[in-house]
């Protein structure tokens, strides 16, 4: 019993947990209850082994789960995917190098605030530097709603402090070898708080009846949109290739079929490129049928997936006319998201595609065009946005369009709540090794700022959720043969506390951090002072 107990114990194995639980919760597979036991294992290494160790394997650690967790996930040639994830690495041990000079676990209950501290002050300096929150723990949890409420109030940093909190309590309880009579006034209180945060969280949930409130019908547009890929390639190059919908993004054979862009852009009204510029017109064809058969379904407000509708400069006003056209005869809402390519030479140096939304209302009208502000880093050009979310008033509430990419930027969408949005409509396109993660990210900042969502997209599944974070409806785009959406959306959004206090929580994280760097630094240099003084040679006076 004792050497089972020496084996459970040692330090190395929960290595290797952490590991496998941090693998499981990442964006590819979104296991929820990885990151709430990935974190206890990563803390108890670094405090059970030599401080030079818990830098050294942790480093390794964090490397490694990172690379199996976002390969294929983050579009990045993989020597700069090496080189992020090694400043990722480093700067994931920061927490733990916290709590390890700190003595957190020597500190008592009130050490176990801590580790959770520097780990939500360091997701949220994170967020600061890219805007996004891409690597934040707290988008894991979709599958656990009840917690994600939390966000409501101290948004998705109220998430990460509980998961990594829960994992300070556990390496806490451990010191204490589990004795209840030494854990348990502090067992009560973490309790009491995670059964109240809980409770909450299923309050809130259930006030969520829409049987009594108005809605509205919404509807996602997207198509496979691989046979202009396709087609492309074979007219510039003269050979096929085959492009599947769920293809990975660093794969070679997209690499290669990318290649057929730079011929068409510079000149793709050349004869090689009639059966491109056929294919470019017949998917437009097809969305504006789909779009016509969604309002005749009843559909008030459509929403096409980012950048589907390609077309050319040239051709564009005659595609904004005949959305126009649509939106006035079916008298409808229609945020047609357009790909608009600028002929002429391939250089970094000139915008060669627009990634755009433009607003047709029902009377024909267009009320407003927005260019992605958040451009995917290594994947996209800059579209020279105002950064500005609009607001398009409607009998149906304030509608707001952002695009993909925008929507995983906390502070950029707190503007919905400064312009009162109801609906937050999110055209966007992704691949499998993010399908659903990246979807859901989305729903929290609906949780956030009290708004319903509609994200509509290209090669993942297309979500729709009320300000709760409650699924209203979904189509898988692999198992789907429409590739459509239609759900009935809640025509006014909710106030929440988080709109009122902001990033409380990690400023208080930020500041509590700060006080234990430096009480620690200066303990430090406090020991080294005494330390000298007592080395110094006794000098006698003759």
């Amino acid at each position: 019993m004792k050497t089972i107990k020496r084996y459970l114990s040692n330090p190395y194995l929960a290595l290797v947990l952490g590991m496998f639980f941090m693998v499981l919760g990442s964006a590819k597979w979104t296991v929820f209850l990885g990151p709430w036991f990935g974190l206890v294992f990563f803390l108890y290494f670094m405090r059970n082994v030599k401080l030079w160790k818990a830098l050294v394997f942790g480093f390794l650690a964090f490397l490694f789960s990172g690379y199996v967790g976002v390969n294929e996930v983050f579009p990045a040639p993989l020597p700069v995917l090496i080189i992020i994830l090694l400043i990722i690495s480093a700067k994931s041990l920061i927490p733990y190098l916290i709590d390890r000079i700190s003595n957190a676990g020597e500190r008592g209950f009130v050490g176990t605030l801590i580790f959770p501290s520097a780990f939500v002050a360091l997701e949220y300096l994170n967020s600061l530097q890219s805007g996004d929150v891409w690597s934040s723990i707290a988008n894991t949890q979709y599958q656990f709603p009840a917690i994600q409420q939390i966000a409501s109030v101290f948004g998705i940093w109220g998430i990460s402090f509980l998961i990594a909190w829960f994992a300070s309590l556990v390496n806490w309880m451990t010191t204490h070898q589990w004795k209840w009579s030494h854990i348990r006034t502090g067992s009560l209180i973490a309790g009491a708080v995670y059964v109240l945060v809980l409770a909450f969280g299923v309050i809130r949930i259930s006030q969520a009846d829409y049987n009594t409130s108005e809605t509205v019908k919404v509807a996602g547009v997207t198509i496979d949109n691989s046979n202009i890929t396709m087609t492309m390639y074979h007219d510039a190059f003269g050979k096929t290739i085959e492009i599947h919908p769920d293809i990975s993004q660093t794969s070679p054979e997209l690499q290669e079929a990318s290649r057929a862009m730079v011929p068409f852009i510079e000149d793709p009204f050349a004869d090689r490129f009639t059966n491109s510029r056929k294919a470019i017109e017949a998917n437009l064809d097809l969305l504006f049928s789909k779009t016509s058969r969604l309002a005749d379904q009843g559909a008030k407000i459509i929403v096409w997936s980012e950048a589907i509708g390609l077309t050319l400069s040239n051709q564009e006003d005659a595609v904004i006319e005949r959305a126009k056209m649509l939106a006035r005869e079916k008298q409808i809402y229609l945020f047609a998201s357009l790909g608009v390519i600028n002929p002429g030479p391939y250089s970094p140096d000139r915008l060669l595609l627009v990634n755009k939304t433009i607003t047709l209302t029902p009377e024909g009208e267009l009320a407003n065009t927005y260019l992605k502000s958040n451009p995917v880093p290594f994947a996209e050009q800059e579209y020279g946005s105002d950064d500005i979310i609009p607001a398009i008033e409607s009998p149906y509430g304030k509608l707001s369009p952002v695009i993909c990419y925008d929507a995983d930027f906390p502070g950029f969408l707190r503007q919905t709540n400064q312009i009162g949005t109801d609906i937050l409509l999110v055209p966007s396109g992704d691949w499998k090794a993010i399908d659903p993660y990246h979807a859901y990210m989305s729903s929290l900042r609906g949780i956030e700022n009290g708004v319903s969502v509609v994200r509509p997209v290209s090669r993942a599944t297309s979500i729709a959720t009320d300000p709760y974070g409650n699924l209203l409806g979904s189509t898988d785009f692999y198992s789907s043969e429409e590739k459509t959406l239609m759900v009935n959306v809640p025509m006014k959004g909710i106030n929440t506390i988080y709109n009122r206090i902001g990033d409380l929580l990690p400023y208080t994280a930020l500041i509590l951090s700060s006080f234990i760097v430096l009480e620690a630094l200066l303990k430090l240099f406090m020991r080294r002072r005494t330390i000298s003084k007592r080395q110094k040679p006794n000098v006698v006076n003759a």
